[in-house]
């Protein structure tokens, strides 16, 4: 009987499910080893092939749930130091990772429904996967573009500069493209397809190492960004406050030794500056002593009254806030407008469809009630030099900064704060995205950071200058080239992302119509209907 069994090739179901999660769950582990820490990047061209391998003649369902706990793995692997955020449980990690996988769930999905082999395999997942990236970054409260799979390239400068045309979805679907053509190159034995996808990735690599050859610069902007260490118990007292405005100020004269033309401070570095006159004064004694403006982030607590009770006409005072930032100049009479955040962070500076939904106390603890900006800022700096700030995790939003980008800002600056997450990978994470934002657009973007990395990164994705160590006080401080031309990406926006989907659809019709016919079947159609009209046949 059990020879019988095994002649007929018929393998125990057990050891076919176990073999299938371990290739996905390989799959989990390559991901989470593609970003920090340890941030080996070449592992994700290779990431997805044990999960298309667990995929490949499985039935929908199961290359589903294979697809699923990858992504939930892959995202507890990657974003586990959210369980270090004081609020953050184990009820909310579940939900989070079940969304968060549903995404290369429906991607694995694809793989059965569509019957995915060979040439179309190689081309249709990277557009899938491109498709479905697009979707999970536009999903309104729910969108969450953290370490998406171009953000891994970030050191391979060459690959990225493509993202000047594509957008940060080009230099995906190159790295998803890389595992499809492995993965058919062992399911079918044939190298055809490695070869070719081969042959791209390395076209794309030589031209981008011939963009990064350019030595002509244009306009230098001289930047030094005070990162100041500021703890969390710092901000509890008066006397913490105090040392820290102190440490800002002497971290600035230090970066003054250098005749910066803009200094940065972080986010959330001072307190309500717009209606403390004193503190406005001695930042504003501070740009005067150096000569130059100072960029910083500020939280300012505001207080609103509204009618609590109409019948009897009574107000009640409730408190918000803005998380903004000010440009302050050496001149007496400037005094600009700030910028105030726009993309707010869901269930963390504002409720999500409160009006609707009662979220229970115990899933949602606290809230800042944060209210968002209005509108961008453009501060100039000499020269005619436009400086334009975004805050916080607004960095990782490709169409907010491209718009940005669009208005002639010569110089983005990130003001940011990550130090709710420790020593954690969180805020080497973070800075990702703006490597990419600064290739896609062709801007210098300026990480001012809390407690750390701060960057200076030019319009090429090259970190010019940094402070790479956590928690550690210090000045970064680069000359920067300014003023490139706008790139395609800026000028036209996400028109690959339009030709993956139209990839797609094209596919799916063409599968629809033909009832699961091959796009080989349909030329055969082709050419008997050609062959009819000839009088052949």
């Amino acid at each position: 009987m059990i020879a019988k069994y095994t002649q007929e090739g018929r393998i125990p179901s057990l050891l076919k499910i176990a073999g299938s999660i371990t290739l996905a769950l390989l799959t989990s582990f390559l991901l989470v080893f593609s970003f920090p820490n340890p941030d080996q990047g070449w592992l994700a061209w290779i990431a997805l092939v044990p999960l298309i391998l667990a995929c490949h003649n499985q039935r929908p369902l199961s290359a589903f749930l294979l697809g699923l706990l990858s992504g939930m793995v892959t995202l507890w692997g990657i974003c586990g130091w959210l369980f270090g955020v004081s609020a953050f449980h184990i009820y909310h990690a579940l939900p989070i990772a079940v969304y968060f996988g549903l995404f290369p769930a429906l991607w694995c999905l694809a793989f059965p429904l569509l019957r995915l082999n060979g040439i179309a395999l190689i081309i249709l997942a990277p557009s899938l996967w491109v498709a479905l990236d697009y979707v999970k970054t536009h999903a309104g409260f729910m969108a969450f573009p953290w370490v998406l799979l171009a953000h891994s390239q970030h050191s391979n400068l060459a690959v990225l500069q493509i993202a000047a045309f594509t957008g940060e979805y080009g230099v995906t679907f190159l790295v998803v493209m890389a595992s499809a053509a492995l993965a058919v190159a062992v399911i079918q034995k044939k190298w055809q397809g490695v070869a070719a996808a081969a042959l791209i990735i390395a076209v794309i690599h030589g031209w981008g190492f011939i963009i990064l050859s350019d030595t002509s610069h244009s306009e230098q902007l001289k930047v030094a960004v005070v990162q100041p260490s500021i703890l969390r118990s710092e901000r509890e007292t008066p006397d913490g406050m105090t040392a820290s405005f102190d440490r800002l100020k002497r971290l600035t004269l230090t970066a003054a030794a250098s005749e910066p033309e803009l200094v940065v401070w972080p986010e959330t570095a001072v307190r309500d500056l717009g209606k403390d006159a004193q503190l406005f004064a001695q930042v504003k004694a501070i740009s005067q002593s150096i000569n130059a403006p100072i960029l910083t982030g500020a939280s300012e607590s505001i207080k609103f009254s509204r009618k609590s009770d109409s019948q009897y006409n009574i107000l009640s005072l409730e408190q918000y806030q803005y998380n903004s930032a000010y440009f302050i100049t050496p001149e007496e009479s400037l005094v600009a407008a700030p910028y105030r955040k726009r993309i707010l962070v869901p269930f963390g500076e504002y409720m999500p469809l409160d009006s609707f939904i009662p979220w229970p106390s115990w899933f949602v603890p606290e809230s800042s009630n944060v209210l968002p900006g209005d509108g961008y800022k453009h501060y100039a700096l000499a020269g005619g030099v436009r400086a334009s700030p975004i805050i916080c995790w607004e960095n990782l939003f490709t169409d907010y900064v491209r718009l940005l980008a669009r208005k002639d800002t010569q110089v983005i600056v990130q003001l940011v704060n990550d130090n709710w997450f420790g020593r954690t990978a969180a805020a080497r994470q973070h800075n990702l995205a703006s490597v990419l934002r600064a290739v896609e657009n062709r801007v210098p973007v300026v990480i001012a950071s809390n407690t750390g990395p701060s960057q200076i990164i030019d319009a090429f994705g090259r970190i010019c200058d940094s402070i790479p160590q956590l928690f550690t006080a210090g000045v970064a401080m680069a000359e920067v080239p300014v003023a490139y031309r706008a790139t395609f990406y800026t000028a036209h926006g996400e028109v690959f992302v339009f030709m993956s989907f139209s990839i797609l659809a094209a596919f799916i019709i063409v599968r629809v119509i033909f009832k699961g016919s091959s796009v080989k079947s349909l030329m055969c159609c082709l050419r008997g209907i050609n062959l009819k009209k000839e009088g052949r046949i």
